[in-house]
């Protein structure tokens, strides 16, 4: 019987935006060199240049009015490349970092969540659409914008700026890629390789519970992939057998991802290192390792049917 002192917690690792600023600051035109995300003057109001422009032109900071009509109305990035982003970032925090792992939240397609965290919560930054990037710092809720990220010439600038000011710390050396890293990586190429698709791709938690019956799934992403049966099994029988050990609470991160084309899920993820398609279970790890090394191969190998 299970012990009365263990339980199983489903836990959302997500972060309260109560202490946090308004997430507009990601999306407010401005020039060159504002991109910070901080821009406290009113000359973001230059963006109603349609007919106002001419009576607010006093306001632009000594800046002439032929000077600010060279500049467009800045319109944030669609969807499609912020979650290719997000992706990317995490999952190169979980290469540089292999004890980190990455869960999901799926409100509704505004307010997806994409949180890489440890086993515990102990620290978590977590991405969303709207308002960036978001982590605590003693108590505090930092930010990083959309604007920034996107706008670094390199992008492990934003990787190393999470890593020091959440206190993981730059890696001397980068570790092997581990199989849970590999699975995330191989989620993050399929999205960029695919950000052009006249689909829209993304991925999202594929639930299941503990004790339910592997033949029949709750989620219905599982239907169209039978090779995922023996793995939620063997999840199934592990998460129980640490239930019944006792001597710690048991908390169950959920392994598996569904990348979505539209609304059609074209394969299952297990965070340990295999990929479900219809063609049956793929270990990543030995596939990696015979196209030396090559994530864009791996990829391409496991889903070519399905890219544009």
């Amino acid at each position: 019987m299970m012990s009365g002192q263990s339980r199983i917690e489903w836990r959302d690792a997500t972060m309260s935006d109560a202490e946090s600023n308004d997430s507009g600051e990601n999306f407010l035109p401005g020039r060159d060199g504002d991109s910070g995300g901080g821009s406290g003057d009113d000359s973001g109001d230059s963006g109603d240049s349609g007919g106002d422009s001419g009576g607010d032109s006093g306001d632009s900071g000594g800046v002439s009015e032929s000077e600010v009509d060279r500049y467009e109305v800045y319109h944030p990035p669609a969807d499609r490349f912020l979650t290719a982003q997000m992706w990317w970032i995490a999952s190169e925090l979980v290469r540089r970092h292999p004890h980190l792992r990455i869960s999901g939240v799926e409100v509704d397609e505004a307010d997806r969540l994409l949180i890489v965290h440890d086993e515990q919560d102990g620290m978590s930054v977590q991405w969303d659409l709207e308002g960036g990037c978001k982590f605590l710092v003693n108590g505090v809720v930092q930010k990083i914008s959309w604007i920034q990220m996107l706008a670094t010439l390199n992008p492990h600038t934003i990787v190393k700026r999470i890593e020091v000011a959440t206190g993981l710390g730059i890696p001397k050396t980068t570790p092997a890629t581990s199989a849970r890293a590999l699975t995330y990586r191989v989620i993050a190429s399929a999205l960029a390789t695919a950000t052009n698709d006249r689909y829209e791709w993304y991925a999202v938690p594929a639930p299941m519970l503990h004790d339910e019956d592997p033949e029949n799934p709750g989620c219905e992403f599982f239907r169209d992939f039978p090779s995922t049966v023996r793995a939620r099994a063997e999840y199934v029988a592990m998460t129980l057998d640490e239930f019944e050990a006792g001597g710690r609470s048991v908390y169950f991160y959920q392994p598996f991802w569904a990348l979505l084309r539209d609304l059609e899920p074209i394969a299952i993820f297990d965070s340990a290192g295999v990929v479900h398609t219809t063609s049956g279970a793929t270990a990543l790890m030995p596939l990696y390792e015979r196209l030396d090394r090559k994530l864009a191969l791996v990829t391409a190998r496991v889903l070519a049917d399905y890219f544009p």
